[in-house]
């Protein structure tokens, strides 16, 4: 092996372990809050309601986070499609590390009133900007630097989410184990102030990652100065709106995990304790299906792993409510995993290599940022929310159930129809073109050149 060779190994080795712990960092924080929201927020925060609105009020903060996700993925995502990736992934660690270390320091409504609840939504809403854009960011990263085997090392961030999930349901489990009061006064802090151990790690490494070679290419040869998203959305829409509809089937955990923790605990009277851990066993499983998945659409094309997985979620989504409540806590175990390692990561570990492949690599940030964070604020984060609400009303989860498998018929069909989205967008782009002149056909063959589609999975 040269020098320059495993000089090269190093860098590759350095910024996939950095995007791979910002991630862990980025998640352990979000998922977290999701943990507490289902547990114990509502009697912190919102005593003053009943238990089944304290939930929902609780889970509403929780829905806030996406809302902004948004704002930080447009505001973010241009900085890291001009600026540079590094510096952005540095701000949004640090965004997202402090903001919810100083959840653990909140007191609650029993001590300050209103002022409990509101500091806490002040606090998810910094952390939903940071998390706008950190997940994106590491995608891109990972996905820029992995050359051929980019499914395997873009599904590494994706991995690293359930590894997230493990420790963050993982460190809650072991203080829930705590008395009552104890938990309550004091036990569930100790989860968020670790945070702040973890986000100097996370810093420590990133700071020595050097800059994605991709961006470093395209970045001498930029002029304009106009947001990349609004480039993509205007070079792009039919690629953007099939990217949309491919986020929905990878983030059914929000079903699977989140949900399904408050429904089990509160609905069904489960133990927090067993069901948490099917939560984490599940990320276990999920984190290794990621990696399987992603590698596998090296080699047989990202869309058939993508849409065979969102096709076996619809009709499982369709049975897990019904077996979840006929079963023993054990049996929702089995459940949890199944729906969680198979149903949402057979698209949610390939996603990354996915979205790096459609998008250029001049506006790849804020368009994966864009396409994840609307979708998560508009249809993913008040997920938890709306299902709690829906089974209070019909006194059933099938309606949840038939959302779940609308979103994963929704991906389905957006993983199908991306080819021909880009195609479209490619022959709106060249009539453009030649209604331009040739000084326009150069611009617009510039701003709507592809990424690479070899791994897509269709004939060229």
């Amino acid at each position: 092996m040269t020098t320059e060779t495993l000089d090269k190994s190093k860098a590759l080795a350095r910024t996939i372990f950095a995007s791979t712990i910002g991630t862990v960092v980025e998640w352990y924080d979000f998922i977290l809050y999701a943990t507490a929201a289902a547990l114990i927020f509502n009697h912190l925060f919102f005593p003053q309601f009943d238990p089944t609105t304290g939930i929902l009020a609780s889970f509403a903060t929780y829905a806030v986070g996406f809302l902004v996700r948004p704002i930080g993925g447009i505001v973010f995502g241009w900085m890291g499609d001009r600026i540079g990736r590094k510096p952005v992934l540095m701000l949004t660690l640090i965004m997202m590390g402090v903001s919810t270390t100083l959840v653990g320091c909140l007191p609650t409504y029993e001590t300050i009133g209103i002022w409990a609840p509101v500091l806490l939504l002040l606090l998810r809403v910094v952390q939903g900007l940071g998390a706008g854009a950190e997940y994106a960011g590491a995608v891109v990263m990972a996905g820029e630097v992995a050359g051929t085997r980019r499914g395997l090392f873009a599904s590494l961030p994706a991995a690293a989410v359930d590894v997230a999930t493990i420790l963050a349901s993982g460190v809650f489990a072991l203080f829930t184990l705590l008395p009552e009061d104890d938990f309550n006064s004091w036990g569930w802090r100790i989860p968020f102030l670790a945070s702040g151990l973890v986000l100097f790690l996370g810093i420590y490494i990133r700071q020595r990652v050097p800059e994605s070679p991709e961006f470093l290419q395209v970045k001498e040869e930029r002029r304009d100065t106009k947001l990349p998203v609004v480039q993509v959305l205007r070079q792009h829409p039919r690629t953007m709106l099939a990217a949309m509809g491919a986020n929905l089937a990878p983030n059914l955990s929000y079903v699977f995990q989140t949900f399904t923790l408050a429904y089990a605990t509160s609905k069904l009277g489960f133990a927090r304790e067993i069901v948490l851990t099917g939560v984490m066993l599940s990320s276990a499983f999920g984190a290794v299906m990621c990696v399987v998945f992603g590698a596998l659409s090296d080699r047989v094309g990202r869309v058939p792993v993508m849409a065979i997985g969102a096709g076996v979620a619809a009709v499982y989504s369709l049975f897990y409510f019904h077996m979840l409540g006929a079963g023993t806590p054990w049996t929702a175990v089995l459940l949890i995993i199944l729906g969680h390692a198979i149903g949402a990561r057979s698209s949610f570990g390939v996603q990354p290599a996915f979205y790096c492949d459609i998008f250029p690599t001049e506006v790849r940030y804020s368009a994966i940022a864009f396409a994840r964070e609307v979708t998560g604020a508009l249809l993913i984060g008040p997920l938890p929310l709306l299902a709690t609400t829906l089974v209070e009303w019909y006194g059933s989860p099938w309606p949840v159930a038939i959302i779940t498998a609308v979103y994963c018929l929704i991906t389905l069909v957006s993983v199908l129809s991306v080819d021909r989205a880009r195609r479209l967008d490619a022959e709106a782009a060249k009539a453009q073109a030649n209604s331009m002149g040739a000084a326009g056909t150069a611009r617009v063959r510039k701003e709507t050149k592809a990424g690479d589609f070899g791994h897509l999975g269709f004939k060229e």
